[in-house]
């Protein structure tokens, strides 16, 4: 088994050009479904040591204006059967929005240790402050995984 470093961006976590949102309800911007062959775990690296090596996730939420949306983003561990399996991690996003280029400076994000297996599905789910419409292109999101080859 190898596991390695990688990093899932906007296009692999919301499933269309734009998600409409309702402030005060959770709503799933879409999903990676895991592959034959593979696991994955959100996060990287040690959580004592926080140095470059280790994850980081940013996410800058905006709609087609651009405008920022303040909300909580939600990872969640989503069954074969469509029934949500574990909720992995949530925050603000005006946490981890703070610089999109210097790693450095971003939220660090260790390995959280529940690898997903095949048919389940890693998904993004979004609470806006304000009702607010997602646009997949003017939205930013690096969230760091560790991936093991089966």
């Amino acid at each position: 088994m190898e596991e390695y470093r990688s990093t899932f961006n906007q296009n692999q976590l919301i499933s269309t050009a734009t998600v409409a949102c309702t402030a005060g309800i959770f709503t799933q911007l879409g999903e990676y479904r895991v592959l034959a062959g593979e696991q994955v775990a959100v996060g990287y690296g040690d959580g004592e040591f926080l140095t470059n090596a280790q994850g980081r996730i940013y996410a800058l939420m905006n709609t087609s204006a651009p405008a920022e949306i303040p909300g909580v983003l939600r990872v969640v561990v989503m069954s074969a059967t469509d029934r949500p399996y574990q909720i992995m991690w949530e925050t603000r996003t005006e946490i981890i929005d703070a610089n999109p280029t210097d790693r450095t400076k971003q939220t660090e994000f260790p390995l959280l240790n529940l690898f997903v297996t095949q048919d389940k599905r890693i998904a993004l789910f979004f609470n806006p402050d304000t009702t607010a419409t997602v646009a997949l292109a003017n939205t930013v999101i690096r969230l760091d995984i560790t991936r093991v080859a089966l």
